[in-house]
């Protein structure tokens, strides 16, 4: 039975109690220990905090909050969730987590001896009782008066069955004096005694009635528990049933008023609703579903990354052995172009008839040929020491003038040579031979090289936007695993 009214509690949650269960399941313990409990600043502070991080949900559909409250339930007790997809399956499982919860309370609560969550609800409430007592010894006079005020009006609004069991308390007639005897001497969890487990709608206004000892009452009365879990927190903490496990019980407090909230607004709200609890299988499904699909989505694409690195380092491969190839052909022509070269410098060139723009250059050629041998002419001339003395700076001038003109003359020869070779004059015919078919393989070469360059820079375009891809698929997983507990596979740790 404690699986379904966890389920019932979880499933007829909806609008800010829902909101509010989901962000408190949410906190550390940190975030639900006030300092005091008459901070009233505190408590206003905690709510404002809440209702903000409820605007952060406002759109999510409920569905979702149910199922990640659910699983979140399942999570703390590290049970394997990734196959309930039946009605029996979710039942047994809402069963386990909530006789584990119901366990783990009377573990930590060393006396409550509860059987079902409605016990742990009666008890929590019990403490927090026990909490405003507490309080109400050490409340101002005029925060006294006013709590007696509101319950002798709560008195007055009780069913004449449950006034009469109240009256019992008092020794006299009910009077402002006489009510502030009975809660010196006996409490406000005197008048918890006697109300029957089930009257929550009695409970509420006293706990409403209660309320203002630490903060104003400014909710519904089924936001009670959850607009002021610190409170809650606080009465659990404070109690001498926990002292001894503190440390082992903070863990747990979150959850527990995330339970308590729950279980309180379903008693107040929904008791008599029917559920359909297709709707959390169904949402489970669906997301399950999603994050298999995108297991396949990162699949299939570390796969195409994987075969498009391959193909980009086959690329690269042949891109260096084709510049290799250029390099050799390239190499090659450039020799025996330095050949015909070599040849027409050894040639008297004023033989040749080829053409005006040939005579041109050989005319320029020969020009340049003698000025050089005219500058070496000169610098090599000798005489007495006074004269070489007066010639050496000369010397320098020539010398620098002689490369100069060398560099002229190599320049037409290279000139001469690129001309003669496209246009196939009748010179050193068997090298031209040679460089033309050299210059076909080379353009070739060229040619496959600039394809496989385009190709390489295609491919790896296409890494780029597969690797994109891969990357937001695995966000989108881890980002699943982090809202959806159960999705990862992991190993299961001891509860905390």
């Amino acid at each position: 039975m404690n699986g379904q009214q966890l389920l019932y509690s979880l499933l007829t949650a909806n609008g800010q109690g829902l909101q509010s269960a989901f962000v408190i399941s949410k906190h550390k313990i940190s975030k639900l220990q006030p300092t005091l409990p008459n901070e009233k600043d505190e408590h206003i502070q905690f709510q404002q905090n809440l209702q903000q991080d409820m605007k952060k949900i406002a759109k999510q559909p409920e569905v979702d909050l149910h199922l990640q409250l659910f699983l979140h339930m399942a999570e703390y007790f590290r049970l394997p969730v990734s196959h309930t997809t039946t009605n029996g399956e979710l039942y047994e499982l809402s069963e386990e987590i909530g006789n584990m919860f119901v366990a783990k309370y009377n573990e930590l609560f060393s006396i409550a001896r509860c059987h079902s969550l409605d016990d742990v609800l009666r008890h929590q409430i019990r403490l927090f009782i026990h909490l405003a007592d507490s309080q109400y010894l050490i409340a101002s006079k005029r925060e006294q008066m006013l709590l007696q005020t509101a319950l002798l009006t709560w008195i007055e609004q009780l069913p004449s069955l449950y006034q009469d069991r109240i009256l019992e308390l008092f020794s006299r007639e009910v009077t402002q004096k006489a009510m502030e005897e009975v809660l010196q001497r006996q409490g406000i969890i005197s008048f918890f005694k006697q109300l029957p487990p089930s009257a929550y709608d009695l409970l509420s206004s006293l706990l409403c009635a209660v309320m203002p000892l630490f903060v104003p009452m400014q909710h519904a009365p089924s936001l009670l528990v959850g607009f002021n879990a610190p409170l809650w927190t606080l009465a659990s903490l404070e109690s001498h049933e926990i002292v001894a496990k503190r440390k082992e019980a903070e863990p747990f407090l979150p959850l527990l008023a995330t339970v308590v909230h729950l279980m309180w607004m379903c008693k107040l709200e929904h008791q008599d609703e029917l559920l359909n609890y297709q709707s959390l299988l169904i949402k489970w499904s669906s997301v399950y579903h999603r994050y298999e699909d995108f297991q396949i989505k990162k699949e299939q694409a570390q796969f195409d990354v994987e075969r498009l690195e391959g193909l980009i380092y086959n690329g690269e491969q042949d891109i260096k052995e084709l510049k290799g190839i250029e390099r050799q052909l390239t190499k090659k022509i450039d020799s025996l172009k330095e050949s015909i070269r070599h040849q027409l410098n050894q040639m008297d060139l004023k033989t040749l008839n080829c053409g005006l723009v040939m005579k041109r250059m050989v005319q320029e050629h020969e020009a340049l040929k003698e000025d050089v041998d005219e500058l070496k002419r000169k610098l090599s001339i000798k005489g007495d020491i006074m004269e070489r003395i007066r010639l050496t700076f000369r010397s320098a001038e020539r010398i620098v003038k002689s490369k100069v003109k060398e560099v002229e003359r190599k320049k037409i020869l290279m000139q001469m040579t690129d001309f003669i070779l496209a246009n196939r004059l009748p010179i050193c015919v068997d090298i031209q031979n040679e460089i033309e078919e050299l210059q076909e393989r080379l353009t070739s070469t060229l040619l496959k090289l600039n394809q496989h360059i385009e190709l390489l820079d295609e491919t790896k375009s296409s890494r780029g936007l597969t690797s994109g891809k891969l990357k937001r698929y695995e966000a989108e997983i881890k980002r699943l695993e982090k809202v959806y507990y159960g999705l990862a596979v992991r190993e299961l740790e001891p509860i905390s």
